[in-house]
């Protein structure tokens, strides 16, 4: 789970001598979004091919296209079974709870209809929250620049790098200024706040803590 999937093929083999892909080809890149690829990528297509910048359009165009047909509507995934079997037995792991803690809060953030920002030093929570597809955009904050530069490439995330104040809530502050001096939020709405970490950024034991905020400017 988390896992990240890319499709790395050359769906748009024909585009690197025709300036048109087949009727095939963009059914290849409509299947892989629908199948929730987190990215989908050209290579020989880009590399020596005829027509790149083309290539890229549609690839951009038939992926954008179809997701916006794929309803928002549909609820997230349901546990695994083993999941649920650890989970009625009491035996709960680190890991089974902070993946139920991602499901269940992808659910909160699409029935309110609001964003999702978690603060991440490891990208973990980031990614757990992606396989669950919000809804709306997961904004992942991160101290490290690796880790946004791996968190680019997961479904519906998108990764800002930020220094973390030892005070909590001047670092909630600060990214909340800087998603609204970016036109991300406006004043008034509302977004889900999650901060999870084994070793929490303020706190020493495990924890998960989600919260609903007004954004204020």
């Amino acid at each position: 789970m988390g896992k990240l999937v890319i499709v790395a093929t050359n769906m748009l083999e024909s585009m690197i001598s025709h300036p048109t892909p087949t009727r095939a080809e963009v059914s290849d890149i409509a299947i892989a979004v629908r199948e929730g690829a987190d990215a989908i990528m050209l290579s020989g297509e880009t590399a020596h091919g005829n027509y790149p910048l083309r290539a890229v359009k549609v690839m951009h165009t038939v992926a954008l296209k179809t997701k916006l047909a794929i309803s928002s509507t549909v609820e997230p995934p349901i546990p695994a079974p083993a999941v649920q079997q650890r989970a009625s037995l009491g035996e709960f792991s680190q890991s089974h709870i902070s993946a139920m803690f991602a499901l269940h809060a992808t659910i909160m953030a699409n029935t309110l209809g609001t964003p999702i920002i978690v603060f991440t030093q490891t990208g973990s929570m980031a990614t757990l929250l992606s396989h669950y597809r919000p809804s709306s955009t997961l904004f992942a904050f991160t101290n490290e620049e690796f880790v946004k530069q791996r968190l680019s490439l997961y479904h519906g995330v998108l990764p800002i790098y930020m220094h973390f104040s030892v005070d909590a809530e001047e670092t909630f502050s600060r990214a909340i200024k800087f998603l609204l001096s970016h036109g991300h939020l406006n004043v008034g709405e509302y977004v889900t706040l999650i901060q999870s970490r084994i070793h929490s950024i303020w706190r020493q034991e495990f924890t998960h803590h989600i919260q609903i905020r007004n954004v204020r400017g």
